[in-house]
């Protein structure tokens, strides 16, 4: 709660490495628990603060006082999927409830909320939520809870002698029926750096002046006042609630990760920050998948290429229409003598032929993209099957044109004179087409050489499609 009495609300993606999110949470410390007195803005931005200075970027951040829902919907249109919230069990529930009208949980996302809640606090909460049971726990499931540990777990004998497990025993004996705070370990180990802040003091006073006491101390002495604090910086002990020490005055403790799993919360994990070490426990934390959420929907840019099973189809008929060519060829070459493919010119019928499968060969190469080859030698590929297809096309265009040519010039003597074109006036031709192609592609090539460049395409439709599916 903020200082005006209303719920807040803060919700944040971070855009980390989903198997680390932990990491971001680690750094919260203690003191930005909700449930004290500090207004939620100073929270908000001292987190903001820490988050920013750890290279973690906060995508989105939504705030609500009463109805969450407009708030939820914003973060699911900019693809938020990792969620830090920061409100109370009331609002939760609400948060929750929306979230599963939005689709927002499951695999594709992780919630990550204040772990003070109350035992089992949704069950005070369901119908405020105006949520099906089954639905809130369904959206609730995989959420990780961050709190203080409230004592430590570790057996070992603390400043007082006994172990963490020994004082609960003994202060729940003592305490009775009376009513719990889960803060009376921080108040024991208090009153311990309190005894240990005075005895370093009334030492270093002893030591280093002796015309002054500790009972000289009151509010406007600022020297007396720097030892107290000095002194209590160099506390170290293990306590019930681990291991106290203090860095620039504040208490450096031990957080605790819990999950819902199953319609309870289990300890997951923790971090201790005196070490500086997040530790997960025997692999407890599950996630709904089969690893952890992505921070976002990852789109990968991919090199658009000519379809394998497509380019095997062509290259298999365009291998037998060679065949095919080379069966002509070998016809033409062996009945060039007889009297009917004399009279057809097979030196024009073998060079259609060749031009022919010289453009059948291009095929090949139109078919390499960059898939197969590499950058280099692709552009060097460009340049080879353009010369070759326009060599073959010019190849068996000229020949068909000088054999029409040919035909055409006999007919058209009206007084029908004979008159013979022989086969070497026509190579002649195809020569002239062949040397023209060349020079401008030698030209082409000297000028403007081909180049390789890569050119970006909008998402497809069916892509974009499937993208939006991910997002939902």
């Amino acid at each position: 709660m903020n200082e005006d009495g209303k719920a807040f609300g803060l919700v944040g993606s971070f855009i980390v490495d989903s198997k680390l999110f932990l990491e971001g949470i680690k750094l919260a410390r203690p003191e930005t628990r909700a449930d004290l007195p500090i207004p939620g803005n100073r929270v908000r931005n001292d987190l903001t603060d820490v988050l920013y200075g750890e290279d973690i970027e906060i995508s989105d951040t939504e705030s609500f006082s009463n109805d969450p829902c407009t708030g939820v919907k914003k973060l699911k249109g900019n693809d938020v999927r990792i969620i830090l919230g920061q409100f109370d069990e009331q609002m939760a529930a609400k948060v929750f409830c929306c979230a599963y009208d939005e689709e927002m949980y499951g695999s594709k996302y992780q919630w990550i909320i204040p772990g003070w809640y109350e035992s089992s606090w949704w069950e005070s909460w369901i119908n405020s939520s105006q949520c099906l049971r089954k639905n809130l726990l369904t959206a609730m499931e995989g959420y990780i809870g961050v709190d203080f540990e409230p004592l430590s777990s570790k057996v070992i004998k603390t400043i007082s002698g006994r172990t963490p497990q020994q004082y609960e025993k003994e202060y729940n004996a003592k305490r009775g029926d009376g009513q719990s705070s889960k803060f009376h370990g921080y108040a024991y180990d208090g009153i311990w750096v309190i005894a240990k802040t005075l005895q370093r003091a009334m030492k270093y006073l002893n030591a280093t002046n002796r015309h002054q006491k500790i009972e000289d101390f009151n509010y406007t002495n600022h020297k007396l006042g720097k030892i107290f604090v000095d002194a209590m910086n160099e506390t170290n002990f293990f306590g019930v609630t681990g291991q106290v020490v203090f860095r620039n005055g504040e208490r450096m403790g031990t957080i605790k990760f819990t999950q819902f799993q199953e319609r309870k919360e289990v300890k997951v994990g923790e971090y201790n920050a005196v070490a500086d070490t997040l530790e997960i426990i025997n692999n407890t934390i599950r996630f709904q998948g089969v690893e952890p959420p992505k921070d976002k929907t990852i789109i990968q840019e991919q090199l658009r290429k000519i379809s394998l099973p497509l380019y095997s189809i062509l290259s298999a008929l365009t291998i037998l229409g060679m065949i095919m060519a080379s069966a002509f060829l070998f016809f033409n070459i062996k009945n060039r003598n007889q009297k009917l493919i004399k009279m057809s010119s097979p030196y024009m019928n073998n060079l259609i032929i060749l031009g022919g499968m010289l453009s059948y060969a291009s095929i090949f190469l139109f078919g390499l993209d960059g898939s197969f080859v590499s950058e280099k030698t692709f552009e060097t590929l460009c340049t080879v099957r353009t010369w070759i297809l326009t060599v073959g096309y010019t190849t068996a265009f000229g020949a068909m044109f000088a054999k029409t040519w040919r035909v055409h010039a006999i007919f058209k003597n009206v007084k029908m004179k004979k008159k013979i074109i022989k086969d070497q006036k026509l190579l002649v031709i195809v020569g002239g087409m062949l040397l023209i192609d060349l020079c401008i592609l030698i030209c082409w090539q000297v000028v403007d050489p081909l180049r390789r460049t890569v050119e970006k395409y909008n998402m497809e439709k069916h892509l974009l499609e499937f993208a939006r599916s991910l997002k939902q």
